[in-house]
């Protein structure tokens, strides 16, 4: 379970560098939604259960071996049976990095939980209702900096109290037509199951730069569905709406017309030219194509995959403790009974010499005594004879073909899963380093550092640029009135402003 766990986290964390590295270009290429689609890639391989393994046929060794009824080094023989077990004091570092790993992850939904709570009874306390469409309750908040969406089984649109100052009908309208795009399309929903992958990678700081890229590219999917049923030509007029509504800050649970971290990227989009019907489905059909193919390359239960879970399963079930006492046992001879070698029987008395007048009578004398036979050798085992060198098993199918098998070893596995170490570090002054090297044993060790602080610094600075780029269009614009020109620059003084005090 933990090999699967672990393999399933480094999959998707791969799986969301990749979509970063696409997502722009996609976008340009192909639209935005085309470019929201990618993030379905590592939610679906986070879903995807295990694959089947494959049958593994047993090595020509193994079936000599168990042909022959030898037992093996790690089999429960009496000898072992009858030495002592010692227990080794070990320390099980995988049930505590996984019981550390299970408590960021409550403590991370805890707090969205207690926070989405507190939003909600924030945001609603002395709200007033607008009016209604279908299930969506519109109402306005004197808490609100901007129009937002919120709520899953009972969904709200809060419009800010100067929502009728700040806004033109036409900009109303288009501001709101963004806020119902989010309900209808379900990105509520999406963003509680992306809160809840990304409390599983709580501590890979690869999730926590791709959620804020799946926040933006929702953003852009959601504008490119008011131009598309607006008209690109209202560009100009939804650009100011985003633009009155910049604020920073979001809460991670609703869904705001007025982030500020991705406000220059939306500008962007407003600019695009409307994409045609065929290009899309060719989008669409190259998101399918590259979901299809990540999924493919990274599920559980590839080969690659099942060596690891081998290896790990065969290390966990080894009994070590009784083979090193095997080790430390000397060794001892196994006692042979002798048979007692029975005492020699004393020889017979002598005849007395008896005198019969001048003959004597003479006794024949007493036969020697035999010699002891030598004592018989006890039984010994026979010494296993050596095996004959196993033929190469060779399997056909049902045409005919020959098949071979082969399991690699322990050296080969090693050399094909590679040792990936991705952590947050600045080296180089590059916000993402990635180094692969390869030791003397053939393994590839990868090396990747995200420097958290540069791509904060960097998303500032080119926020600011944003705003400053923003503010000279608008002061420039001619078809804007001046008082709309006058509140829209102001409001922009205040966002730079605050921008340059936070740094």
């Amino acid at each position: 379970m933990s090999v699967w766990i672990a393999e399933t986290l480094i999959a998707t964390t791969l799986l969301m560098a990749i979509v970063m590295l696409l997502r722009r270009p996609v976008a340009r290429w192909l639209g935005a939604g085309t470019a929201y689609c990618l993030w379905l890639l590592p939610l679906a391989r986070m879903m995807l259960p295990a694959l089947p393994q494959e049958v593994v046929y047993p090595s020509p060794l193994q079936m000599a071996v168990d042909r022959a009824g030898l037992p093996t080094l790690l089999d429960a023989a009496p000898a072992m049976a009858a030495l002592p077990a010692r227990a080794e004091a070990t320390i099980p570092w995988l049930e505590i990095w996984v019981s550390f790993w299970l408590l960021g992850l409550v403590v991370f939904l805890t707090v969205q939980a207690v926070g989405y709570v507190r939003f909600r009874r924030f945001i609603l306390n002395g709200a007033t209702p607008v009016g209604e469409e279908g299930r969506i309750h519109i109402v306005s908040s004197p808490r609100a900096g901007g129009p937002l969406a919120f709520g899953i089984l009972r969904p709200f649109i809060v419009l800010p109290a100067d929502f009728a100052l700040r806004f033109d009908p036409q900009e109303r309208a288009m501001a709101i037509a963004h806020e119902r795009a989010h309900h209808q399309r379900g990105d509520l929903a999406a963003n509680m199951i992306a809160l809840l992958l990304l409390g599983l990678h709580w501590c890979n700081p690869v999730a926590w730069i791709a959620y804020r890229a799946y926040r933006a590219d929702q953003e852009q999917a959601c504008d490119a569905r008011v131009l598309a049923l607006y008209g690109q030509d209202q560009a100009p007029v939804y650009g100011r709406a985003i633009l009155k509504a910049a604020a920073g800050h979001p809460f991670a649970g609703a869904c705001h017309l007025n982030p500020i971290t991705a406000l220059k990227g939306r500008l962007k989009m407003l600019s695009a030219h409307e994409m045609s019907l065929r290009r899309i489905s060719w989008g669409m059909a190259a998101v399918a194509l590259v979901t299809m193919s990540g999924l493919a390359l990274t599920a559980s239960g590839s080969r690659a995959a099942q060596q690891v879970a081998a290896i790990t399963e065969k290390v966990d079930s080894m009994n070590f403790g009784r083979l090193a006492d095997l080790v430390a046992q000397p060794a001892s001879a196994t006692e042979i009974a002798i048979p007692q070698v029975p005492e020699p029987s004393s020889a017979p008395k002598l005849a007395p010499h008896v005198r019969t007048g001048d003959t004597a009578a003479n006794v024949p004398s007493v036969p020697a005594v035999p010699s002891i036979p030598p004592a018989p050798a006890a039984d010994m085992i026979p010494p296993v004879p050596p095996l004959p060198p196993a033929q190469p098993m060779r399997l056909r199918d049902e045409d005919g073909r020959a098949l071979s098998h082969a399991i690699p070893s322990e050296a080969e596995i090693r050399r094909t899963v590679p040792d990936v170490d991705v952590a947050n570090g600045c080296e180089e002054g590059r916000s993402v380093n990635r180094r692969e090297t390869v030791d003397a044993d053939g393994r590839r060790h990868i090396r990747v550092r995200i420097c958290e602080a540069q791509i904060s610094a960097q998303a500032h600075r080119a926020a600011r640029v944003g705003l400053i780029a923003a503010r000279a269009q608008i002061a420039a614009a001619a078809r804007m009135s001046d008082k709309i020109r006058a509140d829209v620059l102001r409001d922009l003084d205040k966002e730079i402003a605050h921008m340059d005090e936070e740094e």
